[in-house]
């Protein structure tokens, strides 16, 4: 009757540990960064670093950007919207917008940019690793999303479509790629808080 009882409470313990567990990948040490953290500060970093030389000659000799084109709208209701959510609904959110993102520059079509390879190559890299770390987090939680996320990600899924066909209709030009950058980057800023908000 004692061993029964070990291995049943064994097994509970193991059960309840990974649902506990949740996402290590997300998760925070005391004063220290979770994976997440450090490889979205790295991908903002790079993405920081991709700015066009066209960017910056404006913002060096003429101190600022000048305007030009349609903006592209960023979806700030969807945020607000996730803010509500529960933390594993938070990290299947953020993981649907990361794979988008990954989707979007993997066209590989930047020969019109200035931009370093080795630095395109590097945020590539970091944005898989978060990919696939958070879509292991998402499959482990086995979370069944609400309508609301759903929702939310699939209105997400046509901002991305959106920005992939503003991309083409750019031509793939440096500047399209500039203004895709640019909202990315706010993309990952947000994403970055999303977590914080946890």
């Amino acid at each position: 009757m004692g061993s029964i009882s070990f291995w049943m409470c064994l097994v509970m313990t193991i059960c309840t540990w990974n649902k506990t567990i949740g996402c290590t990948w997300m998760k925070t040490l005391p004063r220290s960064p979770s994976m997440f953290q450090v490889f979205s500060n790295n991908t903002i970093t790079m993405l920081k670093k991709m700015v066009g030389y066209r960017v910056m000659f404006i913002h060096l000799f003429l101190g600022h950007e000048v305007s030009r084109g349609p903006q592209i709208t960023f979806p700030d209701k969807q945020y607000r919207q996730v803010n509500n959510f529960k933390a594993d609904e938070q990290i299947a959110f953020i993981s649907h917008t990361l794979n988008a993102i990954k989707k979007l520059y993997s066209s590989g079509k930047y020969e019109s940019t200035a931009w370093d390879q080795k630095g395109v190559d590097k945020f590539m890299n970091d944005l898989y690793r978060q990919t696939s770390e958070l879509d292991q987090c998402v499959k482990a939680m086995k979370t069944r999303l609400s309508k609301s996320v759903n929702r939310v990600n699939k209105k997400m899924s046509l901002h991305f479509k959106f920005l992939k066909h503003y991309l083409k209709r750019e031509d793939y030009s440096a500047s399209g790629w500039e203004d895709i950058r640019t909202v990315v980057l706010v993309h990952l800023q947000r994403l970055d808080t999303t977590l914080s908000s946890q």
